[in-house]
């Protein structure tokens, strides 16, 4: 997994910074965005692995985040790993169901971050 770039589109600064701290030290290289052209810049020039997007964030429209990624060339395939209140997961798994994404609770990110490997995995 070293070498690999995850993007991260997280507004909860306790959070990232928990996430960041993480996938360093497993040898990723991250980046941060909040915003859509922004995030989609930094997902293209960096050639980023993973995207890992807070659903609750204030600063974009996840749906339409989601619908310009599959829509920018490379990015069409990239793996989108979102997060939410466990209370709203599936209504999120139904509105972006069938886009390669993954809609989990955030207690999923926070026990599982440790292995990107296998949130990667979970997209194969």
């Amino acid at each position: 997994m070293a070498h690999s770039t995850i993007l991260l589109a997280i507004a909860d600064l306790f959070f990232l910074s928990k996430i960041k701290t993480s996938l360093e030290a497993q040898g990723c290289a991250v980046r941060v965005a909040t915003q859509v052209q922004p995030l989609l810049k930094e997902a293209v020039d960096q050639a980023v692995s993973l995207l890992i997007l807070d659903l609750g964030i204030s600063t974009l429209d996840p749906l339409q985040l989601v619908q310009e990624i599959r829509r920018t060339e490379p990015l069409g395939n990239l793996p989108v790993l979102c997060y939410i209140n466990h209370t709203q997961v599936p209504a999120w798994e139904e509105k972006l169901k069938g886009n390669r994404v993954k809609v989990v609770p955030n207690s999923f990110i926070s026990s599982n971050i440790g292995t990107v490997v296998g949130l990667i995995d979970m997209f194969k």
